[in-house]
């Protein structure tokens, strides 16, 4: 059997149990119809799953944006688009890292390097969670050294772990594939020379945008489902959301950040408000988890109806 088919199989049976896992996050759910039936909850819902949708579809282009200067290839945006949406739900399955290993499909789609593709999801990782911290530094003000105090221990640790483990990698990668290393060194060091850096900081800065648009779209959400809420407490609550998903994502075992968000958010208040904040959260989680599924159909479709290059 083929190499691509073997992929190919693979690929579907993770798909299918992904969207079993999507399911089973949907039936997991505290829902209460209830609820969902004011309108004020049900026009954040829309606000959220419309705008997350269009997020997680264009998301795609800062990754795509350093898997084009790493790899030296003009990868058509309608190639990297379908991956992109179809490995995104991938988060759903246990251990997080999914969605990271299922961008990979696009090395053997291209017939481009998967050392090229993987570091590029690296940068991806760290400028997503760069200007996520910034925008919810800025958002909390003086309440971000509260937030520290409380969970800046494991962030730190996770950092550190983190920095090890690439150090790691690099020490072995040096060691066991010398030439190779030096090679992709030497090349990716073309990467950053000055005709490429305005399309690498076209990457970089994308997730200052992305982030800017999805704190408005939070605040905006806030205030109609805690409209008792003062003027300045929706924005301190926005930059508590944002931090908290910080805190999930480097959590193990708390993929989304699952009972984290509503922690921080309800610590940063005081504990008031409490039941309005959780049911805020669950719109926010049960509005993305339909804009991942809306996501990726998008991208199935779209694959199928624009299967020649279109680029960005």
């Amino acid at each position: 059997m083929k190499p691509k088919k073997v992929i190919k199989i693979i690929g579907n049976i993770i798909m299918a149990a992904a969207l079993a896992f999507v399911i089973k996050k949907l039936l997991d759910m505290d829902i209460k119809l209830s609820d969902l039936r004011d309108g004020r909850v049900m026009l954040s819902m829309g606000i959220c799953f419309v705008i997350q949708t269009v997020i997680i579809i264009f998301s795609c282009y800062p990754w795509l944006v350093f898997t084009r200067v790493l790899s030296g290839r003009s990868i058509p945006f309608s190639a990297a688009m379908p991956v992109y949406t179809r490995s995104n739900l991938y988060k759903y399955l246990p251990g997080n890292v999914f969605q990271y290993v299922g961008r990979n499909k696009l090395a053997a789609d291209m017939d481009i390097s998967h050392v090229d593709v993987a570091c590029a999801t690296v940068m991806d990782i760290f400028f997503c969670v760069l200007w996520t911290a910034v925008i919810s530094a800025l958002l909390l003000g003086g309440r971000i050294a509260e937030l520290f105090h409380r969970y800046g221990r494991g962030l730190i640790i996770a950092a550190i772990v983190g920095a090890a483990v690439i150090a790691a990698a690099a020490v072995l990668c040096r060691l066991k594939f010398r030439e190779r290393f030096i090679s992709c060194i030497s090349r990716y060091s073309k990467a950053f020379e000055k005709e490429k850096r305005p399309m690498l900081l076209r990457g970089a800065f994308y997730y200052f945008l992305q982030n800017a648009v999805s704190a408005a779209m939070y605040f905006v959400c806030l205030t109609l489902i805690i409209p008792q809420a003062g003027a300045k407490e929706p924005v301190v609550l926005t930059g508590a959301f944002m931090f908290a998903w910080i805190i999930g994502f480097v959590t193990p075992g708390a993929p989304g950040g699952i009972g984290i968000r509503e922690g921080v958010m309800i610590f940063v208040c005081g504990g008031s408000c409490s039941d309005r904040i959780v049911l805020f959260v669950l719109v926010m989680r049960l509005a993305s988890v339909f804009a991942d599924i809306a996501a990726f159909i998008i991208g199935r479709i779209y694959a199928k109806a624009k299967p020649t290059a279109v680029s960005l």
